[in-house]
């Protein structure tokens, strides 16, 4: 009888260190964009009466396992993920495709059993990565110093680029040489046996390498390049002389510009007023005097002593007109006349 207590209790214990044992620590998964990750179940326990998928704090799936004469009931609580998830025969291991970024984070599954006080307890944590793409190789500045180009040499991805690592290798030397991270610094003698360089990117689920970088032709490249440079900021400042030589030179030539066309606009005023004070005569009587000889008329009798003269005064009216004014009632007028 004093057995039966210290067996019970016994048993209880170990059911307890049982449960706790099983309870596993936590499993890291990965899986690529678009395809499958299982995660695996292992457990004692003998009789279950549910098994619950949570993915972070939202239920996945709620299985109740088959008893005798009736089948496993499986409940998808996201429609959504009716189509993608999925269990192994005879296990209850979750298996779940065409796999997004989202499905990234964490995933519990608990067991709950009449035979254990508490809940067997399984944590997993997914990581849902892209494929890498081809590796690019970028250099950055350039330092030729006696004969020796030194420069580096930068790797990158632009897609996948998450948790990426990079290697290099070194080839065209007596023994090829490895060098880890996305930067490589190279020196290389001009002249020298070329030497090539491939970079390699790898995340948890695929790896992917550059083309290959002679570095013969990324000086080679470099020394022509500051020709060229120099070349063009020469030309930027004989521009920036030319334009400033230019400004004063522009400035002067309107401002002589300015000068004619002030003198010319003067001059044509003067003329202006010129040729009106010739076209206007100031207004009062114009004084005329003409004579009109008769050669073939003059008479032996005539005698210049007695000859007389008249002045003949026009009107300020008619200084357009040629000649006096004629009366239909009177004779023509002569401005000579003999008098005896």
């Amino acid at each position: 009888m004093l057995g039966s207590p210290a067996c019970f209790v016994f048993i209880f214990l170990l059911c307890q260190l049982t449960g706790s044992a099983a309870s596993g620590t936590l499993k890291e998964l990965v899986g690529a964009l678009g395809g499958t990750v299982t995660f695996p179940l292992k457990h004692s326990v003998n009789q279950i009466d549910s098994i619950i998928w949570i993915f972070n704090t939202t239920t996945l799936v709620t299985i109740q396992p088959n008893t005798t004469g009736r089948q496993a009931n499986v409940i998808v609580t996201q429609n959504r993920n009716r189509e993608r998830v999925d269990f192994l025969h005879g296990n209850y291991s979750l298996t779940l495709s065409k796999l997004k970024k989202n499905d990234s984070g964490a995933y519990r599954v608990e067991i709950h059993s009449s035979s254990l006080q508490d809940p067997f307890i399984q944590e997993y944590g997914l990581h849902v990565y892209e494929h890498l793409s081809k590796p690019k190789v970028t250099m950055g500045l350039q330092n030729i110093k006696n004969g020796t180009c030194v420069t580096n040499l930068t790797c990158s991805v632009e897609e996948g680029g998450e948790d990426v690592t990079y290697s290099w290798k070194s080839l065209g030397q007596a023994t090829n040489e490895s060098h880890y991270g996305s930067i490589l610094p190279i020196s290389w003698r001009l002249g020298k046996k070329d030497m090539t360089f491939i970079c390699e990117a790898r995340n948890p689920i695929s790896s992917n390498s550059s083309n290959p970088v002679s570095a013969q032709k990324l000086c080679e490249g470099a020394l022509r390049d500051p020709l060229a440079s120099i070349f063009l900021k020469l030309l930027v400042v004989v521009f920036l002389l030319s334009a400033v030589a230019l400004v004063p030179v522009i400035l002067i030539m309107r401002r002589e510009r300015g000068k004619v066309s002030e003198f010319v606009e003067e001059k044509n005023r003067m003329d202006t007023h010129q040729e009106t004070f010739n076209h206007n005569p100031p207004s009062g009587e114009t004084s005329e005097y003409a004579t009109t000889s008769h050669r073939n008329k003059t008479t032996p009798e005539e005698n210049p002593a007695n000859t007389l003269y008249f002045t003949v005064q026009i009107p300020p009216k008619m200084e357009k007109h040629h000649s006096l004014p004629r009366s239909p009632d009177s004779p023509n007028l002569s401005t000579y006349e003999n008098a005896t």
